[in-house]
């Protein structure tokens, strides 16, 4: 499997989520429905239900638990993405065009944690993006 095709769909799982409380929502949900609706046409209707039911259960989700919430509903999407992109890579190029569309306009990217523990002579590297590591 593509990694790069991986990355993008967590990206993407990630983007809908972290915009489902945002103002930048209404814009991603616009974006990734007319994806639907170019490659996925027959299953656009239940991906609309499903963005707004995702949506609603993430904003009535108590604070204590939105971050199990948002991680469950992260894999979902990001399964779905992933599924769409395997049947088309056309799909990926235009779903990253769209992301970085929206990061142009001033919305922001997925909000990402990260978090790591190094012990003894371990290394680590964390990136929201591309990284490159040159050692020698």
């Amino acid at each position: 499997m593509d990694p790069t095709l991986i990355a993008l769909a967590s990206a993407g799982g990630t983007a809908v989520v972290s915009a489902m409380a945002t103002d930048g929502w209404e814009r991603l949900r616009t974006g990734v429905v007319a994806l639907w609706v170019r490659f996925r046409p027959d299953s656009t209707a239940e991906l609309e239900q499903d963005l707004d039911t995702s949506r609603t259960a993430l904003l009535e989700t108590l604070d204590s638990d939105i971050d199990q919430a948002r991680q469950a509903l992260q894999s979902v999407w990001q399964g779905r993405m992933l599924t769409l992109f395997l049947e088309d890579r056309t799909a990926a190029a235009e779903f990253k065009t769209l992301l970085l569309e929206l990061a142009k306009d001033g919305h922001p990217g997925p909000d990402m944690k990260f978090h790591a523990e190094a012990h003894d002579h371990a290394r680590v590297y964390q990136a929201g993006g591309n990284q490159f590591i040159s050692e020698r």
